[in-house]
């Protein structure tokens, strides 16, 4: 087993619309002592993604109420204020995923339009850079139907197999495994957060030593379908 460093980077300053993250990240990352690696693996809050990209609304402007019902695909429990929703996007979550903490005062943020497009976006641009490969994961943080707390997940995700499948694989004593799988992005999205919290302005972290599998596939494989869903 390799180590495995989880690095914050530190220095990113505040994003506006239209900035572009991963110039941005590679900008600082070369000012910086930590340096890029082959197969880094970046966590970026969705965050900034969603100011980058325009998703920050005005309450003055926008009727909180109207914001849920336009980013909810479905209302699955009301209870008080709170409202667990699916979004279009597929993820259950509280508000739809929108969020009024880390922003300007009456203004909340709203989920990226695609959260697997941003990675692919950030990806791209950043390996054009530094002319090495690396792997992206968007994350946000998501309470859980079964356990207190919350954890962070990873909504979008590029250059990395969202899912380590061991289903067919033997275990130490010889019995065939037959329903692991391990979702490797949400993992990883949560170590990170170790280091990003909530109060101390880091938006973005790097992974390091991870051996992980190159893919295509991204972070919509780890929605799952309704009829698959015990809590619904």
């Amino acid at each position: 087993m390799n180590e495995i460093r989880i690095i914050p980077v530190e220095g990113i300053p505040e994003i506006k619309v239209g900035d572009n993250l991963a110039e941005i990240t590679f900008d600082v990352l070369n000012k910086s002592e930590i340096g890029i690696e082959k197969n880094d693996i970046f966590i970026v809050t969705q965050k900034i993604v969603s100011k980058s990209e325009g998703m920050e609304r005005d309450l003055s402007n926008y009727d909180f109420e109207e914001l849920l019902q336009s980013e909810s695909k479905k209302i699955i429990r009301k209870r008080g204020d709170l409202v667990i929703a699916k979004t279009r996007h597929g993820f259950i979550c509280a508000n739809a995923g929108i969020d009024r903490s880390n922003v300007k005062k009456n203004s909340a943020l709203l989920l990226p339009e695609d959260p697997n497009k941003s990675a692919d976006k950030f990806r791209k641009r950043f390996e054009s850079l530094a002319n090495l490969p690396i792997a992206v994961i968007i994350s946000d943080t998501f309470g859980r139907a079964w356990r207190k707390g919350q954890v962070n997940f990873a909504i979008g995700s590029s250059g990395i197999s969202p899912i380590d499948s061991y289903i067919g694989k033997l275990d130490s004593f010889d019995n065939e495994l037959n329903a692991t799988e391990i979702a490797v992005i949400d993992e990883l999205a949560s170590a990170a957060e170790l280091v990003m919290k909530k109060t101390i302005d880091i938006p973005i972290a790097i992974i390091r030593g991870v051996d992980f599998k190159s893919s295509k596939l991204n972070a919509n494989e780890l929605i799952r379908e309704d009829n698959e869903d015990f809590f619904l």
